[in-house]
């Protein structure tokens, strides 16, 4: 039997749905399984999930969301394919039609349905797309971010030593986005002095593609590129939801890993970088305030509907002195496994006073230094953009598994660190 026909409905007039699927009728062999959403923002991520052959969206006069929409479904879903469906009064009478239409096709849009739909002219549609020559998927980078419910827990510190640490597996390949919008400091963490920054990509969001992407990216030692963060909050105010779905779009297009830093504070920028993120690496410290403020965070990531297999969960700065919280107890309380254990060392705190991460040197007695190893590989390995087989996650005994990483790090404030 074959497979069904998946097609996505994008527009806020719910009647398109219903026009295209009694336009269908019974030309299929199988009964078509339509998506609908009403908006681009929720088109994009229905896309990603869905993969439909076909996304039929609703035009309007202002043809700008409509452009940004085909950008962004490209990235997600290369394979579909973009309808606009339009009333014919939707074009001024000074306005040719011809001309709107030639602008869409410019814009992205491969084809157009004339509303109401009809069955000829939908089953014209899908004698073309039949004839279509199948393409393979274009190979899309992965998203992972780095997130806190609190700031001063070394959030920061990780993203920069992972992203740098993939850079130099991979030179050329990564990119840091520095989304923490009000103080970001990947930069100063680097030794970079910003010329553009996050800011400048919301300015030339009209014209912001892969090429220009990688203008706005400065190039480390490392092989890392960073988008860094604007220059203060006032600029930070001009970077929207859709400037950073968009950019994030575009760098999963252009970099094999995208690292992403993000201010611990949750809004409608930090929803879109969520839309677009494949993991979340969510990193506190053994301290009861920190425990109980990621008790309430990871609450709300789930109720955001982000998948919990998709998080993992880190403590960093990790030390059994002043009456820290011990491990087992910590994930108890999250009733999570704690995946990730970065100890406590002097001298990731000096690497980032002196700008240079600490992973890029040597420190062969360090287990702060082989513990972000093991992040690097955790995110590359989770991270890794095949489209082949994804790595599986297997379930194991919280106890078992902070017992590990106990004794990782049960002789740390012992060891001396160069």
């Amino acid at each position: 039997m074959p497979s069904p026909l998946h097609i996505l409905i994008v527009g806020s007039d719910s009647r398109l749905r219903d026009e295209y699927v009694a336009a269908l009728g019974t030309s299929l062999e199988s009964p078509p399984v339509v998506h609908y959403v009403a908006d681009f923002r929720q088109a994009v991520e229905a896309a990603r999930s869905h993969r439909p052959a076909l996304a039929i969206a609703q035009m309007a006069s202002d043809l700008t969301p409509l452009r940004a929409f085909a950008d962004e479904l490209s990235a997600a879903s290369p394979e579909t394919r973009l309808v606009g469906a339009f009333k014919p009064e939707i074009f001024a009478h000074e306005v040719s039609e011809s001309a709107v239409l030639i602008e869409a096709l410019r814009a992205g849009v491969s084809d157009f349905l004339r509303r109401p739909i009809s069955a000829v002219d939908v089953n014209l549609l899908l004698e073309r797309l039949s004839r279509q020559i199948p393409t393979t998927p274009g190979r899309l980078g992965k998203v992972v971010a780095f997130m806190s419910n609190k700031g001063g827990v070394g959030k920061s510190t990780l993203a920069v030593n992972a992203a740098v640490g993939l850079a130099l597996r991979h030179p050329g390949h990564v990119l840091l986005v520095d989304a923490s919008l009000q103080m970001g400091t990947c930069a100063a963490m680097l030794d970079i002095r910003p010329d553009m920054s996050l800011t400048d990509a919301a300015r030339e969001h009209a014209r912001l593609d892969e090429m220009l992407l990688r203008q706005l990216a400065i190039p480390h030692v490392s092989g890392l590129h960073l988008l860094a963060a604007p220059a203060d909050a006032v600029e930070g105010s001009e970077v929207s939801e859709e400037t950073v779905s968009r950019v994030l779009s575009l760098a999963r297009r252009t970099y094999d890993y995208v690292i992403v830093d993000t201010f611990p504070f949750f809004d409608r920028v930090v929803m879109a970088m969520l839309d677009q993120t494949d993991q979340v690496y969510v990193v506190l410290e053994n301290v009861v305030p920190t425990v109980l403020g990621m008790e309430k965070f990871l609450k709300l990531l789930q109720s955001v509907g982000y998948p919990i297999e998709k998080q993992r969960v880190v403590v960093n700065r990790f030390s059994r002195r002043n009456g820290s919280l011990p491990l087992a107890d910590a994930s108890d309380r999250l009733n999570r496994n704690i995946d990730l254990v970065v100890p406590y060392d002097q001298g990731m705190v000096t690497a980032a006073n002196l700008g240079r991460p600490f992973i890029s040197g040597w420190h062969p007695l360090s287990r702060a230094a082989r513990s972000l190893q093991k992040l690097v590989l955790d995110v590359e390995q989770r991270g890794a953009p095949t489209s082949g087989h994804s790595l599986k996650v297997q379930s194991t005994d919280r106890a078992a598994t902070n017992s590990e990483f106990a004794q990782d790090v049960e002789l740390v404030e012992n060891v001396s660190q160069p």
